[in-house]
């Protein structure tokens, strides 16, 4: 028998059948106990594998729950900020409507307000023209010339269709004119009624045919007397020949008035006066049957009426 199938570290397997036969398979011992080891720490190598497959398997089973939670949340939010994004489109749009209606409203607004200014500055401008002419009338009638450019491509008069520039100039020479009436002796010394007008009379003293050179207003003692325009007092005294306590004022243009039998005189020569300014009170020096006032108006040493001064000041207050 072979010494090496006698061996004790030998494992021997015997395999027979019903006939029997059979068959001796020798395995060594440590063969096979090797190959139990490997057998083993391949289970367990396995089995380690299985468990970490298992463990990853229900980690990422666990991650995908978790990302398609937070997908569906992201999915929410998306849908959320789109809808928030809807709204805000939709706000803007009605913000952007509502600020065009806005802006129509204020340009509609502004149009119709820039009408009616021009309506009104056309209204304005037709009224100064026509009180424009009505004075360059009165004052062609007193004599005054004013220097006042005049377009030659328009006709009917000195001024051209209500614009800015026709305004302008419209408003130029109505300060002219009115700088030159401020001084002229235009308007009442007194606001009581006449009782004596300018020309031929009845002297009311020794009722002879005489020329009255002036207006005489009624009055009592110590009413009120007036400037009728601006200048400079030439004279404020006594006269003997007949006037009393006078004043004289001379105006611009040649134009002197005087106011005489004045009771008291309140200015000096030399002073400037204005226009209403109270320069005296009524009295009756002088040769005078009783208080009034007597008033003249004198144009280049001559005497002319003042009813003309009073029509246009009459004029000037409508």
């Amino acid at each position: 028998m072979d010494p090496t199938f006698m061996r004790e570290d030998n494992l021997h397997i015997i395999i027979t059948g019903e006939s029997g036969g059979g068959r001796t398979f020798l395995v060594r011992k440590g063969l096979l106990r090797r190959g139990a080891a490997w057998t083993i720490i391949g289970i367990l190598l396995l089995s380690a594998g299985a468990i970490t497959g298992c463990y990853h398997w229900r980690q990422n089973s666990t991650l995908r729950q978790q990302i398609a939670r937070m997908e569906q949340v992201n999915t929410g939010k998306d849908q959320n900020i789109a809808r928030e994004l809807d709204r805000t489109k939709a706000e803007l749009s009605r913000i952007r409507l509502q600020r065009l209606r806005v802006i129509d409203r204020y340009e509609t607004r502004i149009a119709k307000l820039q009408q009616e200014k021009a309506k009104l500055f056309t209204a304005s401008i037709n009224r100064l023209d026509e009180r424009n002419k009505i004075l360059k009338t009165l004052m062609d009638q007193i004599g005054i010339k004013i220097n006042v450019d005049e377009d030659p491509g328009h006709s009917g008069g000195l001024y051209i269709d209500p614009n800015i520039k026709a305004g302008n100039e419209l408003i130029d020479t109505t300060d002219r004119y009115l700088s030159l009436l401020q001084q002229l002796p235009l308007g009442r010394p007194m606001s009581s009624s006449i009782t004596s007008r300018y020309g031929r009379r009845k002297d009311p003293i020794n009722h002879r045919r005489a020329f009255h050179a002036g207006i005489d207003f009624k009055g009592r003692t110590g009413d009120k007397v007036h400037a009728t325009g601006s200048g400079v007092v030439l004279r404020s005294s006594f006269n003997h020949g007949g006037f009393g306590n006078c004043i004289v004022i001379r105006h611009t243009n040649g134009y002197k008035t005087l106011y005489a039998h004045l009771s008291k005189r309140l200015v000096k020569v030399g002073d400037r006066v204005t226009r209403n300014q109270v320069i005296g009170l009524v009295g009756n020096t002088g040769r005078s049957t009783g208080s009034h006032l007597h008033y003249e108006v004198h144009y280049h040493k001559k005497t002319i009426d003042p009813m003309k001064f009073l029509r246009i000041a009459k004029l000037l207050s409508k």
